[in-house]
């Protein structure tokens, strides 16, 4: 019986998306690694779970 929360696509979700966040913060608004990390895991972390619980429950009406 297959779960129907994907965790692999939540993970890939949360890595990509906090990389993105955190490389941008950093070059355009914090200039300072540790508020840049903490902004980019955050920002991963909500993407994540829009796209991962979120979004679905919308796509299948």
């Amino acid at each position: 019986m297959k779960s129907s929360v994907d965790y692999k696509k939540f993970l890939l979700e949360f890595l990509f998306n906090g990389l993105i966040g955190t490389s941008l913060s950093f070059f355009l608004q914090y200039h300072d690694w540790s508020k840049a990390l903490i902004f980019g895991l955050s920002f991963g972390f909500l993407i994540a779970v829009f796209y991962t619980f979120i979004l679905p429950r919308f796509k299948k009406k």
